[in-house]
């Protein structure tokens, strides 16, 4: 009987975001009531939409807010995960997948500096 292949998590079980990011987090936290990890979720997915790599935005060595990878993703993980492996794929970006997410996470809170309340979070596109 053959045994399934071991499956290969891509996410890291930490990821440490920007200082910028995690001011930019605290923000929109007092703005929205929507808690980092939320907020870092709709930033992630808002910017790995596009398929293309982003600059290098976020310096890991200095200290920004940690995430645990369960805590940032949540019960679906699975699916962020699927959304990085289809990026790396299409975008063929060679980087770290801790660094893909941070600088991911930090494009898309610069796409949501428009958002003053709850409601701007519904609007975003």
């Amino acid at each position: 009987m053959a045994s399934k292949p071991e499956e290969i998590e891509l996410i890291p079980h930490r990821i440490r975001v920007s200082e910028r990011a995690t001011a930019r987090l605290q923000f929109l936290k007092s703005r929205t009531g929507l808690t980092p990890n939320i907020l870092s979720r709709f930033a992630f997915l808002l910017s790995i939409r596009d398929m293309r790599q982003v600059g290098h935005m976020s310096d890991e060595s200095k200290g920004g807010m940690e995430f645990n990878a369960p805590t940032l993703f949540g019960e679906y993980q699975e699916v962020y995960e699927f959304a990085l492996v289809r990026y790396v794929e299409q975008a063929r970006d060679e980087s770290e997948p801790g660094a893909i997410i941070a600088n991911h996470i930090e494009n898309g809170l610069h796409k949501m500096g428009h958002i003053r309340k709850l409601e701007d979070v519904v609007d975003l596109t």
